[in-house]
């Protein structure tokens, strides 16, 4: 797979997953991964999943998504924005970047995840 297919296809899975049940998301992530959220640093799996799990329910519209190579040929590293709906609340501007290492063939984890809500655009 291309960079751009894994990507594609982290995208759609993460998103869905995040909607659907925040704890379908525990296998993408280690005890090394590391979430900063809004400006605050969550590590480690389960620091991450209470975060994440503390927003409730959310809904993202991607809007674009950019990626490129990182450094070591099995990461890369992906760019996404968008809008989330948080609670059924008004839509709200996002954007997050993540950075996947490889662990085998087609096979990642996110280390790093950086959100943030784009606010006045």
């Amino acid at each position: 797979m291309s960079a751009e297919d894994v990507a594609k296809a982290f995208v759609q899975h993460f998103y869905q997953t995040f909607a659907a049940n925040a704890d379908g998301l525990t296998a993408l992530y280690n005890d090394t991964s590391m979430l900063t959220f809004e400006g605050q640093q969550f590590q480690g799996v389960q620091a991450i999943l209470g975060k994440l799990k503390q927003i409730g329910s959310v809904h993202h519209d991607v809007k674009s998504m950019d990626v490129q190579p990182s450094k070591d040929p099995n990461s890369l590293v992906i760019f996404v924005t968008g809008t989330v709906r948080i609670g059924g609340d008004n839509p709200l501007h996002f954007c997050e970047f993540f950075q996947l290492v490889g662990t085998g063939p087609n096979q990642y984890y996110v280390h790093n995840d950086v959100f943030r809500l784009n606010y006045g655009l």
